[in-house]
């Protein structure tokens, strides 16, 4: 019986992570007034809230540190491009 409920709770969690990736809320578009040594910070995103993650165009993401007033400072995660080396 207690294998049963362990089972049936799994697949009720893994059912709701599957119903939550398909998720997305866009909501507000914010402005960039200035960008410096990774951090942005954006206005117009009044409902961010500390940890949420914000999409900047080109798919670049950010993590919202800063809570102001008037702005959200935002962490900005570079996509890192790898080369491959030539060979001769």
């Amino acid at each position: 019986m207690e294998q049963l409920k362990r089972k049936k709770f799994s697949q009720i969690i893994s059912e709701q992570i599957k119903a939550m990736k398909k998720k997305l809320d866009i909501s507000e578009t914010g402005t960039v007034l200035s960008v410096g040594d990774g951090i942005a910070r954006v206005y117009g995103v009044q409902n961010a809230m500390a940890m949420e993650l914000l999409e900047f165009p080109g798919g670049i993401l950010g993590m919202v540190l800063n809570l102001e007033t008037d702005n959200v400072g935002v962490a900005v995660w570079v996509k890192l491009l790898t080369s491959k080396k030539a060979t001769s």
